[in-house]
């Protein structure tokens, strides 16, 4: 994969994360997708368990999404890490990020990494 390839999944899923759109959320992920979140606890395993961590994630906090990019570095030929900020309202107090109604922004480093035009791992830290 070229730099400009990996840096267009990255922003397809970046885009479609923001959108909210499960379908098109689902559309980026590899069927064996590995997502996890090592300040937060959240894990998923596969395409599955991912779609229901973004389902509930969408429900409690309807407006999260990604904004102040700070960089997007192509780190490998599949690779790219994306240093950004995690926005959004929660509706419950969700512990590990914040009190209902009150903003959460979480400056994070996002490694996201590709395999046949799918998203395959992804980690933030932040």
């Amino acid at each position: 994969m070229s730099d400009n390839d990996v840096t267009a999944l990255a922003e397809a899923y970046i885009e479609a994360y923001n959108s909210g759109d499960l379908d098109r959320i689902a559309a980026t992920l590899a069927e064996d997708v590995e997502i996890t979140h090592h300040n937060r606890g959240a894990h998923a395993k596969d395409k599955a368990a991912a779609m229901e961590m973004f389902t509930g994630a969408g429900q409690v906090m309807p407006d999260k999404h990604f904004e102040g990019r700070i960089n997007l570095q192509v780190t490998g030929p599949d690779s790219v890490v994306v240093r950004h900020v995690f926005v959004a309202n929660p509706k419950v107090d969700i512990p590990g990020f914040g009190p209902a109604g009150e903003e959460i922004r979480l400056e994070l480093a996002t490694f996201l990494r590709f395999a046949d035009g799918l998203l395959v791992e992804y980690n933030d830290f932040g």
